[in-house]
């Protein structure tokens, strides 16, 4: 029961944070947790709520300085999971078929991405 109310406290918190138009980097942090078995490797392909995220992720980041926002915001969190496969997160975009705008790696600059 604990472990439900923490939940429902974040993500009240979350939606409290999240802005009326723009790019949320908690929010797509959350939403991509759906892809942690995929990309720790405990799961052979993306999941359907994983590549639903993966779009939300991106239909979020609309505008040239928004998708620079979720750049920053994916590739720090690529390099906070020591675990995570970086191949997988290279591949998840065309796995899910969606057009992220950016390789998800640690190792790229956000101020080179554009539309």
């Amino acid at each position: 029961m604990k472990r439900v109310s923490t939940l429902i406290v974040l993500l009240l918190t979350v939606a409290a944070m999240k802005p009326a138009n723009g790019f949320s980097c908690v929010e797509a942090k959350l939403s991509l947790l759906a892809c942690l078995p995929f990309l720790t490797s405990s799961q052979n392909s993306p999941s359907s709520a994983c590549c639903n995220a993966v779009s939300n992720v991106r239909a979020s980041a609309p505008t040239k300085p928004e998708l620079r926002e979720a750049c920053q915001c994916l590739t720090a969190a690529v390099g906070e999971f020591p675990n995570l496969d970086k191949d997988r997160a290279i591949q998840l975009p065309k796995l899910c078929n969606v057009d992220v705008g950016f390789p998800l790696t640690k190792d790229i600059d956000c101020n080179t991405i554009s539309l």
